[in-house]
């Protein structure tokens, strides 16, 4: 056995000694001990592989889009803007339900899972930082050219315009930067809590509802989801010029930095944190 892997083993055997320790915290245990298992699986990957499925997600993630857009050009004239916008959240989980469940590796859904090995100590902060690249770099590039073939097939098809991308486009970046920044916070805690509630079930059903329950609470808030919201500001760019490559680029600084803070920290952090103070208590 290598000491990599014995060092893994003492660790999981004191984690679960210390729960163990711990009434009534079974459960909390185990989800705990079901994250830092995937998010040490992750680290494990190559690359390639890695970049692979990133690049896949981001294709994949498309797909809410398309329902957004086709939606949107649908509704447009029989319902008012406003309300259009918030039944978004009945079409804004599909293409997060892809993702989850066919297993790409999406930024959001594993800011949490990755920053728990950091905080156990089994793997470094740059480890964290080179997986998160990879993963953002795929994601990004996947969904611009999803958008890019979307922006060319769906108004052939007639399913919705140029003007219906540009439409959702502006939506998302009419903010102020500070809004952007912690509409971002939330929809990467909601991500976060997302995955924690994943590792709570194996049953497919309930992990569809969950996965269509908190998306859709991302969509009806309009919150902002970094590699959802650089498909559909990238659309904007492309047939607007309202929209400058300066302003998709700093929306997308904003929505990957508060996405990663609400995964990372609001529930990564404090969720591990919570289980270790209860320890120390003890």
């Amino acid at each position: 056995m290598q000491p990599d892997e014995k060092k893994q083993e003492k660790y999981q055997q004191e984690l679960e000694q210390k729960s163990e320790e711990i009434d009534g915290v079974s459960e909390y245990r185990d989800i705990l001990s079901r994250v830092i298992h995937e998010g040490e699986e992750i680290f494990k990957i190559k690359s390639k592989a890695l970049t692979l499925s990133a690049l896949i997600a981001g294709l994949e993630i498309g797909f809410s889009y398309f329902l957004l857009c086709t939606l949107y050009y649908l509704l447009t004239g029989t319902y008012e803007e406003t309300t259009i916008f918030k039944m978004f959240s009945f079409v804004y989980p599909i293409g997060f339900i892809f993702v989850i469940l066919g297993k790409s590796a999406l930024f959001t859904e594993q800011t949490s899972v990755l920053t728990l090995p950091v905080l156990n100590g089994q793997q470094s902060i740059w480890d964290l930082l080179r997986i998160w690249a990879l993963v953002i770099l795929g994601n990004v590039v996947g969904g611009i050219l999803f958008t890019l073939f979307i922006g060319l097939l769906g108004p052939s098809l007639k399913l919705f315009t140029h003007e219906t991308m540009v439409s959702i486009g502006t939506h998302v970046v009419h903010h102020e930067g500070w809004v952007l920044f912690l509409s971002a916070i939330v929809a990467g805690w909601l991500m976060g809590l997302l995955n924690w509630l994943l590792n709570s079930t194996t049953n497919s059903i309930t992990r569809i509802f969950l996965i269509f329950v908190v998306t859709g609470v991302i969509g009806f808030g309009g919150f902002h989801h970094s590699i959802v919201g650089n498909i559909e500001v990238f659309g904007a760019y492309l047939y607007s010029d309202a929209i400058t490559l300066l302003d998709y680029l700093w929306f997308l600084v904003l929505a990957l930095l508060g996405n990663a803070i609400g995964g990372a920290i609001v529930v990564g952090l404090f969720k591990y944190r919570i289980f270790e103070s209860n320890y120390s208590e003890k």
